[in-house]
């Protein structure tokens, strides 16, 4: 049965299911071209609630402005970008000069362009499919200001060694003294990880063998909350009190880390050490 604004899920244990076989869904672009052609608005790239997901868009804004400051003039580069919501509000809100969105599922890429044709027209964004653990040379090497990845890596790579090359595939294309910003549920628990099982700490590890050094950390989605709203679409005026709540206790409360969904790091990109004579 679909939900009114979302796209049907059964709730928490439909989510189980879907954990259980993360592997074979979740790191394949069929699993995001049938969302895409499935759901209605941000539902297609975030969680089965479009009531939630509002509230969570909103909290996710939040955060990247006060992680990334000023953005004007800025070139950026928006990885496993889905249908485009933060690449346009990087363009029309925070002033980047252009923003780049790639995706792996060509579904999703497809309804970013069809969403955002004006946008696209005028220069302010430009979408492709790419792959980013295979590699984005094609983009331009040293070409960004800034890199922001949400989501993504923790569902398109499988192991260590995945994620260091494409931790490398992103910081290549960023100019030395730029950044790198990690927006991901970085998770071992069988339930809520899902498909990389590694810590905070080993994804620092490998930023920090792509040339990367971190500079800020945060968090975001309490987890209790978002479990059970993210997929029933209740009224948002009872979600937002809730979800709010949720959020203030993460913002306030650090050891309370292990209870966020998402973790937010923010690295700088270190220049290359100059190369020995001979």
């Amino acid at each position: 049965m679909a939900h009114a604004n979302g796209t049907g899920s059964s709730g928490v244990w439909q989510l189980f299911k879907e954990r259980r076989a993360r592997s074979s869904i979740y790191g394949g672009a069929s699993y995001w071209d049938a969302r895409a052609s499935a759901r209605r608005g941000m539902a297609r790239s975030l969680w089965p609630s479009n009531a939630f997901n509002v509230l969570w868009d909103e909290r996710q804004r939040d955060l990247l402005a006060r992680s990334l400051g000023d953005l004007s003039g800025r070139r950026i580069l928006d990885v496993g970008c889905g249908t485009g919501r933060i690449t346009c509000w990087l363009a029309e809100h925070q002033a980047a000069r252009q923003v780049v969105g790639i995706d792996f599922s060509q579904a999703t890429v497809d309804a970013a362009r069809d969403e955002a044709s004006a946008l696209a027209t005028s220069g302010l964004v430009r979408y492709e499919r790419g792959d980013v653990v295979a590699g984005l040379d094609s983009l331009g090497v040293g070409s960004f200001d800034d890199a922001i990845v949400l989501g993504c890596l923790s569902v398109a790579c499988r192991d260590r060694a995945s994620l260091q090359r494409a931790l490398e595939n992103v910081a290549r294309l960023v100019r030395p003294g730029g950044r790198v910003l990690l927006l991901e549920p970085i998770h071992r628990s069988p339930l809520l990880r899902r498909v990389l099982d590694l810590g905070v700490e080993e994804w620092v590890a490998c930023a920090n063998r792509a040339g990367l050094e971190l500079t800020h950390a945060d968090r975001m989605g309490f987890v209790p909350v978002r479990l059970v709203f993210s997929v029933r679409d209740l009224p948002r005026a009872v979600v937002g009190p809730i979800f709010r709540a949720g959020e203030r206790l993460l913002d306030r409360a650090p050891w309370l880390s292990a209870l966020s969904d998402y973790k937010l790091l923010l690295f700088s990109r270190t220049p290359a050490p100059p190369r020995r004579p001979g």
